[in-house]
């Protein structure tokens, strides 16, 4: 990072964090007016709230946000979104892109407390917290939230690295939860996505956040399962979202 732009990001970083913890208080209180008189009012706060998060982004940050493609489903029908994993911020930008739909995340347990907004969104809008450490708790909580979804006809969103890819290299993906989703959604189609630069907003873990990062999401060619198996599947998965990330080359050398 050059010395001006370094600059520019202590300067801005400040304001950032600033209206970033003001977006989750302001939409925590939002959410807890209305959530007990309406989930798609609560639902509608949550989508002002994604996209106040992606202004901030892209005013107190600079960051450019480019779509790709945008998604491109079946109405009504059921959907597993597997997206690479970069930064907590992926989850906001699919969000406010998907907003015509409900999108529901698997979580690391840890995260259903103490997050102005996002614990209790998570616990309150069709996402499972589970214990990763726990795999008996956790395909059941696993199939179990893949089958609301099925019945509702909604979408079920798993990152399969299992955790952020702080460097922006993406992770070999585990099939053992995309397993489960894939059992409990019979009739779902697959919506990958592949999200390109948000590693880099927490690269010095917001000292500072750097400014002018180019961030992009691609919403590539839907995946029919066809009957094939949750390993087949997510090896073919994983090859297709390192494509689009230029990452194919370090798939094959591992």
């Amino acid at each position: 990072m050059s010395t001006l732009r370094r600059l520019i990001s202590w300067c801005m970083t400040p304001f950032f964090l600033l209206f970033f913890g003001g977006i989750l208080v302001t939409f925590h209180v939002l959410q807890l007016l209305v959530h007990p008189f309406s989930r798609g009012l609560q639902k509608f706060v949550l989508d002002l709230m994604n996209l106040s998060i992606i202004l901030n982004i892209r005013f107190c940050a600079g960051a450019s946000f480019q779509v790709i493609r945008r998604p491109s489903l079946p109405p009504g029908r059921p959907v597993i979104l597997v997206a690479n994993h970069q930064s907590m911020y992926d989850i906001p930008m699919m969000m406010w892109l998907m907003r015509d739909r409900e999108l529901g995340f698997i979580a690391k347990k840890e995260l259903g407390k103490g997050i102005p907004s996002i614990s209790f969104a998570l616990r309150t809008l069709g996402s499972v917290l589970i214990d990763r450490k726990d795999a008996k708790q956790a395909i059941p909580a696993i199939e179990e939230f893949g089958r609301r979804k099925e019945e509702q006809g909604q979408v079920a969103c798993i990152f399969p690295e299992g955790t952020r890819a702080r460097d922006g290299v993406m992770k070999r993906f585990k099939s053992s939860g995309f397993e489960a989703l894939l059992k409990s959604m019979p009739s779902a189609i697959i919506q990958p996505v592949a999200v390109k630069g948000n590693w880099e907003l927490l690269r010095y873990q917001f000292r500072p956040v750097p400014y002018g990062v180019a961030i992009s999401l691609d919403f590539l060619e839907p995946i029919e399962p066809g009957g094939r198996g949750a390993e087949e599947l997510a090896t073919v998965l994983e090859g297709t979202i390192r494509r689009a990330l230029g990452q194919f080359e370090q798939q094959i050398a591992a």
